[in-house]
């Protein structure tokens, strides 16, 4: 769930690590369950008090963004120290509060402490922070989950208000964005142990049940949900960042820190010691700090020409970063004509909510192919853009292309569903010139591919059909001529002699064995560490002459493909056994005039990739 999309200034380079200080958490090693909050509560309750009107001078040490920016975990508002604080608020981005995400009332009020405790206590949208009011934090869905936008100010509250839809409670709830659960939920962890002691006197709420679960102070859906969004939520440079500046944050002489950490961000294992999987067991102390996984979209690099043969060629990519694994797609191309000019998949959008201010003018920055232009465009999540508004038509117009006049335009987008859940029911005229085609969008992201006969320009334009019509655009391809002409393939998790898929590819090569001849496009995408995909990279094209009558190497049944039966009906002959289809020639695979367990090795190299 965690998009590292902002660092703070003076952190840029140790977004990886905490500075914790040497033996700051000595006295909880070797201890396990409520021994070990225990020793956890020592070393972190005694800190200093701040005053609540100090919380304002701390956050522009501990809730800055790079750009000057409070990160607001409530909503897409742009707020920083000179921004007007709001008492009560009546529309999003009206103004800034001071939110305890931890409800003082659940502690007893203006009570100290937890009153202002910096660890908890952070800026907000004063208006969403009045509709979270005191409701627990839970998982809410459906008709009745609602959120808040101001399309004026283009801005928006993260999150939604509900009924619960998680088992085992059933009221209204709060839930934050996927972006902040994780956050959230090491905040409320250190509240109940920097606490510990004072949880059984406070008057408490429906997340909270010391007198069921004692120590471990929250309900039992709580448990369950909190720790479900501490895992799937990993610790963020964000956090990491906060963490290191409530601890000690300085201007000049001014200290604006409280003077103690939070636990779950140092050693996010440790709620696994006290809620978890690692109940009953001694904290060795050694749980490591987690790093922000590396995610970047391969490059397919130009073909290397001295490794394509008549039948196959080797596909070359660069690093994707934290990478568990690649998926490479290969296409030859149809003889429809269609010639593919430019695929574009906004691959340099990244935000997790809708922008609020036209970027139609620098698209540059966030396309892959230079020279987009537009009106009314935004940046979007999904690495998607969003055209038109309330009050104006949006559209995008592509770069200059060698066009002629048969056009084809694949593109993925779908409607824009207000916070009340309506579709703005929309269509995209696409256009070449005078040449156009209208299209019905559907509320969920879908393929649509246009021909345009009669094009009479060397732009591709995407409009917005009237005002008060948005969609979101998540990508485009053009083609010159008729893509339609002859039925393309659609690519499975499967492959023959003109097309693979091929996925769990851990190095940034492979070679491509067994296709006939002719032209075709390839692109490769990342599989994270975290499970998470990139988006394809780009494409390259290669040119394979094929191999005439000449046997498929390693095509030992003789069907056509290599694969894993050919290794058994290799191995099937080896041991004696007489194959239905046997091609011998084919089966010395490594050339050397000779069928034995070496073609059986060199035969498994080749499904390998090696």
């Amino acid at each position: 769930m965690k998009k590292i999309t902002t660092l703070f200034a003076l952190l840029v380079g140790l977004t990886a690590m905490a500075d914790i200080p040497t033996g700051y958490y000595t006295n909880a090693v070797g201890k396990s369950d409520e021994a070990l909050m225990t020793a956890l509560e020592g070393i972190i309750y005694y800190h200093s008090q701040l005053g609540y009107n100090d919380l304002w001078d701390a956050y522009p040490y501990t809730d800055a963004g790079s750009d000057g920016y409070y990160i607001d975990m409530y909503s897409t508002c742009k707020y920083n120290k000179n921004s007007y604080h709001v008492g009560t608020a009546s529309y999003v981005g009206q103004g800034l509060n001071r939110e305890h995400s931890f409800p003082k009332s659940w502690f007893g009020g203006e009570e100290y402490p937890m009153y202002t405790d910096l660890m908890m206590i952070i800026p907000t949208d004063g208006y969403v922070n009045q509709r979270r009011s005191n409701y627990p934090y839970g998982v809410c869905a459906g008709s009745d989950a609602i959120t808040y936008t101001n399309e004026e100010l283009g801005v928006s509250m993260l999150g939604k208000l509900g009924i619960s839809t998680y088992n085992g409670y059933n009221a209204k709830v709060f839930e934050p964005d996927d972006e902040y659960k994780g956050d959230f939920a090491r905040i409320y962890f250190y509240m109940v142990t920097c606490y510990k002691g004072k949880v059984s006197e406070w008057p408490g709420c429906d997340q909270l049940d010391y007198a069921t679960n004692g120590y471990k102070a929250f309900s039992n859906w709580s448990i369950q949900m909190l720790m479900e969004w501490h895992r799937a939520d990993p610790v963020s440079a964000k956090e990491i960042a906060r963490n290191e500046a409530v601890y000690s944050s300085k201007d000049g002489n001014k200290e604006y820190g409280q003077g103690n950490r939070n636990p779950f961000v140092d050693h996010p294992e440790l709620a696994e010691y006290i809620w978890g999987t690692k109940q009953h067991e001694a904290w060795t102390g050694a749980g490591d700090i987690p790093q922000p996984i590396v995610k970047e979209v391969p490059v397919m690099l130009s073909v290397d020409t001295t490794a394509v043969e008549s039948n196959s060629f080797r596909a070359d990519w660069t690093s994707g970063g934290d990478v568990s694994s690649y998926t490479l797609k290969v296409n030859r191309q149809q003889e429809s004509g269609a010639v593919l000019l430019m695929t574009e998949n906004f691959s340099n959008v990244n935000v997790y909510s809708d922008g609020y201010t036209d970027i139609g003018e620098n698209l540059d920055e966030y396309t892959d192919n230079p020279g987009w232009t537009g009106f009314k465009v935004y940046t979007a999540p999904g690495q998607s853009l969003k055209l038109g508004t309330s009050s104006a038509v949006g559209y995008l117009t592509s770069p200059e292309l060698q066009l002629s006049s048969t056009v084809s335009v694949v593109f993925r987008a779908k409607n824009w569903i207000n916070s009340s859940g309506a579709s703005d029911n929309a269509s995209i005229i696409v256009s070449c010139g005078e040449a156009n085609q209208s299209i019905t969008l559907s509320d969920s992201p879908e393929d649509y591919t246009v021909v345009l006969n009669g094009c009479t320009a060397q732009n591709i334009k995407l409009a917005m059909n009237a005002v008060k019509k948005r969609a979101y655009v998540y990508s485009v391809n053009i083609y010159d001529g008729d893509l339609t002409a002859t039925p393309r393939r659609e690519i499975v998790e499967e492959g023959d002699s003109t097309w693979r898929m091929v996925s769990g590819i851990t190095d940034t090569c492979y070679t491509v064995r067994a296709l006939d001849g002719g032209v075709y496009e390839y692109l490769v995408k990342a599989i994270y560490t975290d499970g998470t995909e990139s988006v394809w990279s780009n494409i390259q094209h290669v040119t394979l002459t094929g191999g005439g009558d000449a046997p498929l190497t390693g095509d030992v049944n003789d069907d056509g493909v290599v694969n894993i039966a050919d290794v058994t009906t290799l191995i099937d002959y080896l041991l004696g056994n007489t194959p239905q289809v046997f091609n011998e020639q084919a089966a010395d695979v490594n050339g050397d005039s000779v069928i034995n367990i070496a073609d059986v090795t060199a035969l498994i190299d080749i499904l390998l990739g090696s």
